[in-house]
């Protein structure tokens, strides 16, 4: 049986063995390099997934994963704007910055003021969702960022960085309009 190139081909977590000669990976990844293990970037859509209500094949965006998985339960706190502690608008600041490279001011109202606005049926990922959350005024006093499937990722006041639907009745009778940073 003829040997192919791939014969003497194994890779291994960390290392790649090509010919008996095993070359391993780099320890530490460069300075300012964001990344995903190999592992996290299969497993973060199935946690998701679920989450979300949708196939994770769906879930393409490995970087906004990433950023999900890592303040996921991270208490909130008025004006909060550390990896221990942190409010919605810090929350949205961070998650546009890092994962869409965009700079949005700090607060919800502001966010609101400076977001191209857009209808709730347009929707797509990293778009801001707005609500007032104290009175049935049109002030902003809450923010989060969309994900998919009429989900939204938020720094709630109760359980810290979680995902909710849109059409929860809470978020819906406080939801006060949708906008955008990001170009489609």
């Amino acid at each position: 049986m003829p040997r192919g190139f791939l014969d003497n081909l194994a890779v291994l977590p960390g290392d790649v063995k090509l010919a008996g000669v095993t070359v391993a990976a780099p320890a530490v990844a460069p300075a300012n390099t964001k990344t995903l293990s190999y592992d996290a970037a299969l497993t973060l859509p199935n946690k998701y997934a679920n989450l979300l209500g949708v196939a994770p094949t769906e879930l393409t965006n490995t970087l906004l994963l990433s950023q999900m998985e890592k303040w996921y339960g991270t208490q909130y706190c008025f004006g909060g704007s550390t990896d221990s502690c942190i409010d919605c608008s810090s929350f949205t600041q961070v998650i546009l910055r890092d994962v869409y490279n965009v700079k949005i001011p700090r607060n919800s109202q502001q966010q609101f003021d400076a977001s191209t606005k857009i209808e709730v049926e347009n929707l797509k990922e990293g778009d801001l969702v707005f609500f007032n959350t104290v009175s049935a005024s049109m002030i902003i006093t809450h923010v989060g960022v969309y994900v998919c499937n009429n989900k939204f990722v938020h720094a709630s006041t109760s359980k810290g960085v979680t995902i909710n639907d849109l059409s929860e009745k809470y978020f819906a009778k406080a939801f006060r309009g949708a906008g955008r940073f990001i170009n489609p």
